[in-house]
């Protein structure tokens, strides 16, 4: 037995239904073990019923300060104080949005990314210590793994990969008092995770705790290509996550 332990998590449960609809499959049939939930989403009243009749699925905050554009948004946070001002209350109102669903959550963590953020992860982290959230995510160990399985894109993977490695080494101290595992992989290929992947990054991953996060949903009309979908929903991510290849290594591979 492996010392490997992987949190497989499901982002933008809530977004709508046929994401709830693959969230809740993929953990009844699948790997699936977390799903991070947008409050404010059209479907998120039914995510919340979808998790409390699965109890058994871990729930998180993916908490959401900027629609689109999160460059331009981080931009905005750095350097203009009325943006900078509303980052705590918006945080703190959707965590409170969450527990008053009724949901316990295991971890908060958020859409594009925008908490691996100098301004924000301080905020967000000491948020997440006050409301007794015990994990978060900060994107990073995965370059490698990608780049041994395929060399495209390499220059503009590795770009990406420098850049989340230093804001998470700048920003892993203010993160103390939570579990954030060393490694997260889903950042280099969002919306195109595969099961030929998934199994890759499973049979190669070290030892240790890691996170895998994925955006599955059951629309036929998701199936990618060399690209993924504007919204990186996939299908393709949803039969990853049900693969059989997929349940014979986690069950062989990783402990618990």
């Amino acid at each position: 037995m492996s010392g490997k332990r992987l949190i497989i998590t499901a982002d933008d449960f809530g977004a709508d239904s046929s994401v709830n609809r693959a969230v809740i499959k993929a953990h009844r049939e699948g790997i699936l073990t977390h799903a991070s939930l947008m409050v404010d989403r059209p479907r998120a009243q039914e995510a919340v019923r979808l998790a409390k009749e699965n109890p058994s699925l871990g729930v998180g905050l993916h908490v959401e300060l900027c629609a689109d554009n999160p460059g331009a948004w981080g931009r905005r946070y750095f350097f203009e104080s009325e943006h900078r001002r509303r980052i705590e209350p918006e945080i703190r109102r959707q965590i409170e949005k969450f527990l008053a669903s009724g949901l316990t959550p295991t971890h908060i963590d958020s859409h594009f990314h925008i908490h691996v953020h100098p301004v924000i992860f301080p905020i967000l982290a000491r948020l997440a210590r006050e409301y007794k959230i015990p994990r978060t995510r900060l994107p990073g160990g995965e370059y490698f793994l990608c780049w041994r399985y395929s060399r495209e894109r390499a220059v503009s993977r590795g770009v990406l990969a420098a850049g989340f490695f230093l804001l998470g080494r700048a920003l892993r101290p203010f993160g103390r008092g939570l579990e954030i595992p060393k490694r997260c992989y889903g950042l280099l290929c969002s919306g195109l995770m595969k099961k030929d992947y998934v199994q890759w990054l499973i049979r190669n991953a070290p030892d240790g705790t890691a996170e895998i996060y994925l955006h599955p949903c059951d629309d036929p009309a998701t199936r990618t290509g060399e690209f993924p979908t504007e919204t990186h929903y996939s299908i393709d991510e949803l039969e990853a996550l049900l693969d059989g290849e997929v349940l014979r290594l986690i069950r062989n591979s990783v402990e618990g």
